[in-house]
């Protein structure tokens, strides 16, 4: 990537998270860089192209933090805490994205399209980690038809939505926000585990 490139998504990542999509404009970026409008938009023509390139950044990181967690040597229940509070510090870092969720996805069809295929996807992801966790004992069998289906939404909605929420009732840094809330989403896999996977959860945490 261009250095100049690098240089707009870095700036527009900054002040998409302090201020909100929709408070920042392109001039504005341009000015916070101190280049014309007419140089920024010879690389991004749009704030949505920005937007784009910015989630681009985010899969890319998340790819990176997932594919070795696909051998089948990998530990279940240390490679949830682990990618959680991975994962969960990939999405704080692109915060706006989460935030201003509904906002940008109503105003980027193209996105929305992509947000959910890469959703089916982290969806099967889950569903194969957790028959995984089956097979060698560490998550108990389904107790009615697709419960798993069920908790993997349930995922989805935290994953969601667990910035936003943290924006409205946290005060604390980026570690503190981060630990709390990568430790409630582990806690969400901790009734389905069984006594080996307590076990297990009791000595990682």
């Amino acid at each position: 990537m261009k250095k100049i490139k690098k240089t707009i998504l870095n700036r527009s990542l900054e002040l998409f998270n302090r201020l909100g999509v929709s408070e920042v404009s392109i001039r504005q970026i341009a000015s916070e860089m101190g280049i014309s409008h007419s140089n920024l938009i010879y690389h991004y023509k749009t704030k949505q192209d920005i937007i784009e390139a910015l989630h681009e950044q985010l899969l890319q990181r998340a790819i990176d933090l997932n594919t070795p967690t696909r051998s089948e040597e990998v530990d279940f229940i240390k490679s949830l805490f682990e990618s959680s509070k991975n994962g969960f510090e990939i999405l704080y870092d692109y915060r706006f994205l989460m935030i201003d969720l509904v906002y940008i996805l109503r105003e980027n069809e193209r996105l929305k399209q992509t947000f959910l295929m890469v959703e089916g996807t982290r969806a099967e992801m889950y569903r194969g980690a957790i028959e995984k966790a089956v097979q060698q004992g560490y998550m108990r069998k389904e107790r009615y038809i697709d419960e798993y289906g069920d908790f993997i939404e349930q995922i989805k909605i935290f994953s969601d939505f667990w910035i936003s929420s943290s924006e409205i009732y946290d005060t604390g840094d980026k570690q503190e926000i981060l630990k709390k809330y990568s430790n409630l989403f582990v806690k969400l896999f901790f009734p389905y585990l069984t006594e080996k996977g307590r076990k297990e959860f009791d000595r990682i945490r």
